[in-house]
């Protein structure tokens, strides 16, 4: 990675967050700022979360104009722009499974309607940082206050024209005192309010807040409490899930509003009306399908994001006119999530060859493990072939292979080079309908006994 950034004309942070982590501050001059090395040690010695790249894969996916009421609700108009000692320094956006909470928090492509793009968008000069961070249920116990703090202090930090002498200090107290094992919660803390206290402004946006694990929560809710408390130039900007309003209400009292998420029905007609327009097939619809599609789909009172982009997928599948108005009658007997995802594993199903055997195994082993497989680990489990001697490299699929057959139901973490389900909603439909993974467990431990025993492996 470079160790420069190129200045833009507004000041934003440049937070990169893989490999070599650098930060930067742009002014308004145009010239290049070199990150020292002690700047760059300090950056890479503080926890990082892959943040970045679920931003940009958030980003890509969005379409233009959804989620633009937000920004007009005067909640979140008094909460963005508000004078320093104003009360209301935190807003919690809440909502059910899959109304598009994580697009609200995240940004688009180019003029942007959402969040952390409107927050970068209306920065005008002076020293102001956004930083985000996304909760992962698949991350587990991996997930800490520390962690999340900490990522949150390198994109603070990395908006600052220089590091903080109370940070270097610290950093050269932390190499000696713990044997380089990194900062703790209450270092973080103290640096995360001192570098917040001397910026103009600063945003902190944390997504998914209810994957988070339950029994760390109280301590990340105090610890953003005391910033929230101690900062009046900070704003904080969380989504969840209903069952957490209850802890943000007690933790921040007088500080937060309220803004409940529903999937707006204008949001729901742009993004069908794109999937349409982007559709690779137009001999396989017509006017009448196109009509009915929209009506059926978009006319559907408890259609989420993701339910609609699910049975976008399904329709879109099919390769003629009839069996697309096949699919779409299909919806209307087996509505919501739950058929949405029907659907899919139908389709998983129904796949020639030994598609539908991977498809299915690759979901088994995704669910049913117990931390995040790296693609590699997915791909020579799938590849296992019994009675063979030796691992028979012919036979590992490739990702891309994996991903087809499992029809966008997986996603790749590019960063940590993991594979995870598409949405939490996902694995609590695979928790309730076990039935295709009844023997999921001894199936796994006679692979992975298996694949000990190869002589390559054996020999290692």
């Amino acid at each position: 990675m470079s160790e420069t950034s190129v200045v833009r004309q507004k000041t934003r942070i440049n937070y990169e967050n893989s490999g070599n982590v650098t930060g930067s501050f742009n002014t308004t001059n145009n010239y290049n700022i070199s990150v020292s090395d002690k700047r760059r040690q300090i950056l890479e010695w503080l926890p990082q979360l892959p943040s970045r790249e679920r931003y940009q894969a958030v980003r890509e996916s969005c379409v233009d104009g959804v989620g633009d009421w937000l920004l007009e609700d005067e909640k979140f108009s008094t909460w963005h722009t508000s004078e320093e000692q104003a009360a209301k320094r935190v807003i919690l956006c809440y909502g059910g499974p899959g109304v598009g909470k994580t697009y609200i928090s995240d940004a688009k492509k180019q003029h942007s309607s959402l969040v952390i793009d409107k927050l970068w968008r209306n920065i005008d000069g002076g020293s102001v940082a956004v930083a985000y961070v996304y909760c992962d249920f698949s991350a587990g116990n991996a997930q800490t206050t520390s962690k999340v703090l900490g990522s949150v202090l390198l994109q603070v930090v990395g908006a600052l024209p220089r590091i903080p002498r109370e940070l270097q200090k610290a950093f050269q107290n932390a190499k000696r005192e713990v044997d380089g094992c990194g900062f703790l919660l209450p270092e973080i803390l103290e640096m995360l309010i001192k570098s917040l206290s001397s910026l103009k402004q600063g945003f902190i946006c944390i997504d998914g807040l209810d994957e988070f694990p339950s029994k760390s929560r109280p301590k990340l809710w105090d610890s953003l409490h005391r910033v929230i408390r101690e900062c009046p130039n900070t704003r904080l900007f969380l989504t969840g899930r209903p069952h957490i309003y209850r802890e943000v209400e007690t933790c921040f009292q007088q500080y937060v509003d309220m803004l409940s998420v529903n999937t707006a029905s204008d949001d729901i007609g742009r993004y069908i009306v794109k999937r349409l327009e982007e559709d690779t097939d137009p001999d396989a619809m017509d006017e009448d399908l196109r009509a009915e599609i929209l009506r059926v789909i978009w006319g559907d009172s408890a259609a989420t994001l993701l339910i609609v982009c699910l049975n976008m997928d399904t329709i879109l599948a099919e390769p003629t006119i009839y069996k697309r108005r096949q699919a779409l009658q299909k919806m209307t007997k087996d509505p919501g999530l739950e058929g949405a995802y029907n659907s899919t594993l139908d389709r998983i199903r129904e796949q020639s060859g030994g598609k539908c055997k991977l498809g299915i195994e690759a979901l088994m082993w995704i669910s049913r493990s117990r931390w995040p497989l790296k693609t590699e680990e997915l791909c020579h489990a799938l590849g296992v072939e019994s009675g063979a001697e030796d691992v028979i490299i012919d036979n590992v699929p490739s990702i891309e292979i994996v991903l087809s057959c499992t029809l966008g139901l997986i996603t790749i973490d590019e960063k940590e080079g993991t594979v995870h389900l598409l949405h939490k909603t996902l694995q609590e439909y695979l928790d309730t309908h076990s039935i295709p993974f009844a023997t999921a467990h001894s199936m796994m431990a006679e692979i992975c006994l298996t694949y000990l025993n190869y002589r390559s492996i054996r020999a290692l």
